[in-house]
């Protein structure tokens, strides 16, 4: 058994024939956006930015070209 976080599993994977990558885990890594406290406008405008970002498929590609295809867009 061999563990790390998902994300930097599957260059071994393909090293390693009949391995594979269960599913669970013990390491998430989160990615957040921060605006100064009391900035309605901010926040409103990250929040648009990042549902539409989500929406076009501009995160799902960010993640295919960044080598994370079988990672999910948060919701």
């Amino acid at each position: 058994m061999f563990a790390l976080s998902r994300d930097s599993l599957p260059p071994f994977v393909a090293m390693l024939p009949g391995s594979r990558i269960v599913d669970g885990g013990f390491q998430q890594t989160g990615i957040a956006i921060a605006v100064p406290k009391d900035r309605p406008q901010a926040l409103a405008a990250i929040t648009s930015f990042m549902q539409e970002a989500k929406a076009s498929g501009v995160v799902r590609r960010a993640l295919d070209a960044a080598g994370f295809a079988s990672e999910p867009v948060a919701p």
